[in-house]
């Protein structure tokens, strides 16, 4: 029981990881330019 509870937490943490991944990907596709807050 304990060993299916932990997958399924291995597997959420590794979706939401390649989530957030993908999406700051786009993110940063998506940005023509640096940010003037980025900028220094």
């Amino acid at each position: 029981m304990k060993r299916i509870l932990y997958t399924f937490i291995a597997s959420a943490v590794m979706l939401l990881a390649t989530a957030s991944s993908v999406f700051a990907c786009a993110y940063l596709m998506y940005q023509p330019k640096t940010p003037k807050s980025l900028q220094k």
